[in-house]
């Protein structure tokens, strides 16, 4: 039904929740985007300091906590990519139909039990705006979309609160036609850019009662960009000890840095800035998993503001993906009742019985160069510090290191995740 293995390209993201079971017209995207107001960095600014922060240190948390999980299961020097705020969003839009413990359950994974929905849905509406007004240089699109089945009756407030809230498209399928699968598929396509071409590739299960959908696409451009003619190839070393032959970018010039003994970090921006890339570099001596058991316990030291220093940046130029299906790291954080069909409760959503959640993928695709990068991301369920250093410094990202992609005026981490090996 649903691809087990996805591939996803320059940073992209799609999170697919389906909803399993034992509406108008699409609105087109030009047509939306004829009501966004393009933001100051000023006016974005003011719309940031609305924000709960609890919502963006929930959502970074949960990125964090999915991240160990998938960790434990994965294969010493794999890649593991993610994009929290796909992931969030997606599950956020589920717990919106939920009600009992099944929310109880959902809103403790996603971090927001004291939070309530009303305020996490106006959290979600600002961090829209936001998100929709990235500035110069940079291209960031997110979207949300529920296909229910025709003839099942959703409640209205579910679908009012998935249109408003979630600037989500709803509309009723048929999920045995051909041509929906097209539809869903085309949709995941035009949100991410083109890197995500397909999350369906055949009609889903006939208990498939709803298909939520989160796409995430960034693409940004360096503020500063390397100049190809000073990437040249060089070692970057494995978990394992082995090393392999990379491309290796370098740039000189003034950055956000951080030192410690652990570890080393460096923000890259994009754009006019308010975008970044964050990295943290173990130290010698270190390895990623002792950083990474670090910045769970606590990330805030990375994710406040650096010193500038003057000094030189080595980075890998590499492009890598990531397909996850996240069921059992989520039942593991405590997400049990969603996926039972014979306890959960999705009766906000609709009357609809048995109705749970049957799978949640997670698909995201990187690529960093020298001119910036690009990334994509797609959720689907389905239901059924220390002083800076003196003098210049020196980073050589040549071996597993950590990173995200963040919101500098919300410390929202959109893209995260540890390369173990670029190439």
């Amino acid at each position: 039904m649903i691809r087990k293995k996805i591939s996803l390209l320059p940073v992209l993201c799609a999170s697919l929740l389906l909803l399993s079971s034992c509406a108008g017209r699409q609105p087109d995207s030009a047509e939306k985007a004829k009501n966004v107001h393009v933001l100051s960095f000023a006016e974005r600014q003011t719309v940031a300091d609305k924000l709960d922060p609890a919502l963006i240190r929930a959502q970074n948390r949960l990125g964090l906590r999915i991240h160990e999980k998938l960790a434990e299961s994965a294969n010493p020097g794999d890649n593991i990519l993610l994009s929290p705020y796909s992931i969030f969003t997606a599950i956020s839009l589920a717990y919106q139909g939920s009600g009992g413990q099944t929310a109880e359950e959902t809103a403790r994974v996603l971090g927001i039990e004291q939070i309530g929905k009303e305020q996490a849905n106006a959290s979600v509406r600002t961090l829209y705006t936001l998100l929709g007004d990235a500035g110069s240089g940079v291209r960031l699109n997110s979207a949300n979309s529920v296909w229910y089945r025709k003839g099942v009756e959703m409640k209205e407030l579910f679908i009012q609160t998935a249109e408003n809230s979630y600037q989500a498209d709803v509309q009723a399928v048929d999920f045995e036609n051909g041509r929906t699968v097209q539809e869903i598929n085309g949709w995941v396509n035009e949100h991410t850019g083109g890197k995500i071409p397909a999350i369906l590739e055949q009609a889903p299960d006939r208990n498939t009662v709803a298909i939520l959908l989160n796409t995430v696409y960034f693409n940004g451009a360096w503020q500063n960009p390397f100049d190809p003619k000073d990437t040249t190839e060089g070692d970057f070393t494995l978990s394992d000890q082995t090393t392999k032959q990379v491309p290796m970018m370098e740039q000189t010039g003034m950055f956000e840095f951080k030192q410690t003994p652990e570890a080393q970090a460096i923000r890259l921006p994009y754009g006019d800035g308010r975008l970044n890339m964050l990295i943290v570099l173990p130290a010698g001596g270190h390895s990623l998993a002792d950083v990474m058991k670090g910045i769970r316990k606590d990330p805030s030291p990375w994710q406040a503001r650096f010193e500038h220093a003057s000094g030189e940046i080595r980075l890998p130029r590499f492009k890598a993906e990531s397909s996850l299906e996240l069921n059992d790291a989520l039942v593991a954080m405590g997400m049990k009742q969603a996926f039972d069909p014979a306890a959960a409760d999705f009766t906000a959503m609709s009357d609809a019985k048995p109705l749970f959640v049957s799978s949640v993928l997670h698909k995201m695709v990187l690529d960093v160069n020298e001119q910036g990068t690009e990334a994509a991301a797609v959720t689907e369920m389905a239901m059924a510090g220390s002083a800076p250093p003196a003098g210049r410094f020196e980073m050589n990202v040549d071996r597993p290191f950590f990173f995200c992609i963040e919101d500098g005026q919300t410390g929202l981490w959109l893209f995260m995740g540890t390369i173990g090996n670029p190439t």
